[in-house]
């Protein structure tokens, strides 16, 4: 065995099961820390994971301690575009942490700046599992992904966690423990806090442990290529006929809107998505699969996610439950809600 793969088997050990110390032993010896772990080299050593660099690895294998070392080296080292490292899925490790329920690590990835518009994942993973381990989101049975997705979009929009209300709305405070989760007062936060206690005190562990930044970073309010705008590639037509009434086709008295952080307002959406997410809702569908612009598109998914979709597959999943429309593909989402206006 060459040395270059010595140091690639050594690290990978290290990350996945070594102390934080033996880590930073095995940094400092010149183990390639940024560097891909081939495929080929994880298959030889037995190992499922995806292949990616060490600091996606560490978030993988649920090891906090080892990713707050990966991160802080990458920040000091000016390399912070490595905290956006994907697996082959395109799962980056603040995006991983919120799948598999981990407060301690998107404690680390929030204080050390990742972007956290994309780590709102739209299946959830069982950790206990070895198969058959993704679900859909089900804030009964995994309580701990539901609050660290809410506490994540409250973090990226400036929302109240309880409420909703924005910055124009409200004078929003941040949690004084994770730094994370905005309230428009005492009142939401006190509702709020049975949910919230899950992961609050554990978000600032993980935190703790960035020592590059002082205070937690703020987001940008808008990840610009998280989602296809509608204005773009789709207008309110609902394909009918000329000699057709909208009426009856169409509901004006249920609107469907998405959030939009940038602009701190709601937006209704087109017509014909307007009466899919009416329709698929009322039929017990615990989500509406669409592709702004492709009607072709609708309801159809990859059998096994990749990084580069094909073209006549949804790239954004609704679910009614969450209300949260995903973007499965960026790993973003955006707080959607419904509306019924008095005829």
């Amino acid at each position: 065995m060459d040395r270059r793969t010595r140091q690639i088997i050594d690290l990978f050990c290290a990350t996945s099961d070594k102390t934080p110390a033996e880590l930073q032993a095995c940094i400092d010896r010149g183990c390639p820390w940024d560097q891909p772990i081939p495929a080929r080299m994880m298959r030889t050593m037995g190992e499922r994971p995806s292949p990616t660099i060490p600091i996606n690895i560490a978030a993988q294998y649920q090891r906090h301690d080892n990713l707050a070392v990966l991160a802080n080296k990458a920040l000091k080292e000016g390399r912070p575009e490595l905290l956006e490292s994907p697996d082959l899925v395109g799962r980056t490790p603040a995006h991983l942490a919120v799948q598999k329920g981990n407060p301690l690590c998107l404690g680390v990835m929030a204080k050390a700046g990742a972007n956290l518009h994309r780590a709102i994942p739209h299946v959830w993973q069982y950790t206990n599992r070895p198969e058959n381990n993704l679900t859909d989101p089900n804030k009964e049975t995994m309580p701990i992904h539901h609050a660290l997705v809410r506490t994540v979009v409250s973090y990226t929009t400036r929302t109240c966690l309880q409420c909703v209300k924005n910055q124009k709305e409200a004078k929003l405070q941040v949690c004084t423990q994770c730094k994370m989760a905005y309230f428009c007062g005492a009142k939401c936060q006190k509702k709020k806090w049975s949910e919230h206690k899950n992961v609050c005190k554990e978000i600032r562990k993980g935190a703790d442990l960035v020592t590059f930044y002082h205070a937690m970073p703020r987001q940008k309010l808008v990840d610009e290529d998280g989602f296809l705008p509608f204005d773009e590639v789709v207008d309110n037509d609902l394909g009918l006929d000329d000699d057709d009434n909208e009426e009856d086709y169409y509901d004006s008295s249920i609107i469907w809107e998405w959030y939009d952080p940038g602009a701190m307002k709601w937006n209704p959406y087109p017509k014909s998505i307007n009466q899919a997410l009416s329709n698929l809702q009322d039929l017990g569908s615990p989500r509406y699969m669409y592709k702004p612009g492709d009607k072709s598109a609708e309801g159809m998914e990859e059998r096994e996610q990749t990084m580069n979709p094909p073209n006549d597959v949804a790239t954004n999943h609704a679910y009614y439950s969450e209300m949260i429309d995903h973007h499965i593909y960026t790993g973003c989402g955006r707080m959607m809600r419904k509306r019924v206006v008095d005829s």
